[in-house]
């Protein structure tokens, strides 16, 4: 049913008026009086009528002004002046605000019934218009959706022998990545939305979808300063960890062009989040010292591996024995032997010889419990080559040679 809104100054009008559409359109209107244009623009507001049949002459704001009034807010709402006055002027100023038909009492029902239905014919078809239009949006909106999580897929190399032309979202000239990692997953998916908007807004991107921890963000810019985009990506951390409630951490790539400039852009994110130091937020591939072999490291093999501290550790746990050099161990991490020092250092709160010398004391005292071993073979078997030099290190660290701290372990068993 259609509500239909019938504002006039007499009573009788307004009664006679809607008994004749409910006898000649029954079951089609549900019907609101008003009795000034005051009155007219308050049922406006509470009803949001499909149609209004206004009067002209009414007390205090007439129709005419009623109308403007409505239009302000209502602007495609169906409004029939209907007035005893046929004044140029009248007309004049209601064509100016957009009135549906301007109709002279008294008005034969045949003119009542031909304009309802022309209306009501006009309301549908702009209804379904509308949800066209909403229905073929949310379709394109969806499609977008599809197209911007299957081109990012590809930038990071997750998706091969696509047809880009078909699927790209938006025009690729000038751009830099930025790779995310989350510490916990938000519980609600509303929260990741809200970063997409977030990021969205700051500047013209496309956002990946979200893989396990990791998502990707590839902005365009016409920038060329690399500078600039850290203060970007620390500004998203800000914001993230605000709607996330978790811990972000972000690598950022350098300013590329093309869609093989984005790649590599992206590589070089995911590097720069890799070498993250565990004590910060974001950093910059260019701050990053790396090693040549380092660019053959593909983004995926990136995002599998452990972090970089950890991949470290892995190894010495499992080379503790053999004869170490910082510089085999930052090669096994592609980092240059000096960077890599101060920054296992920072990380580990200890130099990389004494971390060495810790992990193979630890498995010394493990090895000592088995009585079956000598002193000797325990040496050997922990790194050390001289039994003797074996021995001073052990005592410097535990503050007894190897055999006092054997006699102990007899002594409390």
């Amino acid at each position: 049913m259609y509500k239909l809104l019938i504002a006039d100054d007499e009573p009788l009008e307004r009664e006679g008026l809607q008994l004749m559409i409910e006898r000649m359109l029954p079951n089609q209107f549900v019907i609101f009086h008003a009795e000034h244009g005051r009155s007219a623009i308050q049922q406006v507001e509470a009803h949001q009528p499909d149609i209004v049949f206004m009067d002209i002459k009414m007390p205090g704001i007439h129709g005419l002004e009623a109308i403007a009034e409505i239009r302000k807010t209502y602007a495609a709402m169906k409004i029939v002046i209907l007035t005893a006055y046929d004044y140029f002027t009248y007309a004049k100023e209601a064509i100016s605000l957009g009135v549906d038909e301007y109709l002279l009492k008294p008005v034969k029902k045949e003119q009542i019934v031909a304009v309802l239905e022309k209306l009501t014919a006009e309301i549908a078809a702009e209804k379904k218009l509308r949800e066209t239009e909403l229905e073929t949006r949310e379709k394109l909106a969806q499609l977008y959706t599809l197209s911007e999580a299957t081109f990012t897929l590809f930038l990071m190399e997750r998706i091969d022998d696509l047809d880009v032309k078909q699927i790209i979202p938006m025009d690729i000239d000038k751009g830099f990545a930025l790779a995310v990692q989350l510490e916990a997953l938000p519980k609600q998916r509303e929260s990741l939305e809200q970063m997409r908007d977030y990021a969205k807004g700051i500047g013209d991107c496309l956002c990946s979808p979200l893989m396990d921890h990791h998502f990707a963000l590839f902005f365009q810019t016409d920038d060329e300063a690399d500078e600039k985009t850290i203060p970007l990506a620390q500004k998203l951390v800000k914001q993230f960890e605000k709607t996330l409630q978790t811990r972000i951490k972000i690598g950022i790539g350098t300013i590329q062009c093309g869609i093989d400039g984005l790649k590599q852009s992206y590589k070089e994110a995911a590097l720069a989040l890799y070498y993250l130091p565990s004590f910060s937020r974001v950093q910059h591939i260019r701050d990053v010292p790396l090693t040549a072999d380092a660019e053959q490291i593909s983004p995926l093999a990136i995002e599998k591996r452990q972090s970089m501290i950890e991949q470290v550790e892995a190894f010495l746990q499992e080379n503790y024995y053999r004869d170490l050099s910082l510089e085999e161990v930052a090669e096994s991490v592609h980092l240059t032997p000096h960077y890599f020092s101060k920054l296992f250092k920072k990380q580990t709160g200890q130099t990389f010889i004494d971390y060495v010398t810790q992990l193979r004391i630890e498995k010394a005292k493990e090895l000592l419990r088995d009585e079956r071993l000598n002193v000797k073979e325990i040496c050997y078997a922990v790194g050390y080559k001289d039994p003797n030099y074996f021995s001073r290190v052990f005592k410097k660290w535990t503050n007894m040679t190897p055999k006092e701290y054997r006699q102990q372990l007899s002594e409390r068993s």
